[in-house]
């Protein structure tokens, strides 16, 4: 019997680690595409942990990552993303600097 509980318990973690995988690529893909709409260069996505969040009156489970960009290919900056199970929950960009624009009258 303890044989069995133990292969359940191997399979959970197993499940878990993969099902948390999978998250961290839709979340690379979910910061490469808010990078590109907002026309900066992406640099890295990295998972900063799992927090539960009170959000409308319920508590929901949340994935915080930080999202690191370019917005004039010298400086980086860190925007905060929040995953909710595999769907983007929410994508803080702070004030970057932009490149050289010369505009013409």
């Amino acid at each position: 019997m303890t044989m069995i509980w133990v292969m359940i318990l191997l399979m959970l973690v197993t499940y878990l680690f993969m099902a948390q995988r999978r998250q961290d690529e839709f979340a690379v893909a979910y910061a490469r595409k808010e990078c590109e709409r907002h026309q900066v260069q992406y640099l890295e996505c990295a998972r900063q942990g799992h927090k539960f969040m009170k959000i409308d009156g319920t508590w929901r489970f949340r994935t915080l990552y930080i999202v690191d960009f370019s917005g004039d290919g010298q400086s980086r900056y860190h925007a905060d993303m929040q995953l909710r199970g595999n769907r983007l929950a929410r994508f803080d960009m702070p004030a970057y600097k932009a490149p050289n624009v010369v505009f013409l009258q």
